[in-house]
């Protein structure tokens, strides 16, 4: 448990859960587990909902008319290669600062 699951307030609530499920639970999980396993599960699938409603609401963002350069998969293999050598570079640039000279 981290330290701000520690410090944030909590609140009880009342929920129906499948027998079926709730016999699961039981079984596998602790007692004194199991609230932070259902906080862990729920904000898991919360993570879930947030990201499908920002595809959603960006469907249709790409076009292949603004994207040109990337009509291929060839052109698009290309533009990946290009990015991880940048990534790659750039991660040894931040590498080598850190190294002390005379080391």
């Amino acid at each position: 448990m981290s330290i701000a699951e520690r410090v944030e307030k909590k609140e009880r609530i009342n929920v129906l859960l499948p027998s079926s499920l709730l016999a699961e639970l039981r079984e596998l999980v602790p007692p004194r587990e199991r609230s932070s396993f259902i906080a862990e599960a729920t904000a898991q699938r919360l993570l879930q909902r947030k990201q499908q409603k920002a595809l959603r609401e960006s469907r249709g963002a790409w076009t292949d008319e603004n994207h040109p350069e990337l009509q291929t998969q060839e052109d698009v293999r290309n533009w990946l290669k290009e990015l991880r050598a940048s990534t790659n570079a750039r991660i040894e640039g931040l590498s080598d600062d850190r190294i002390s000279p005379g080391l």
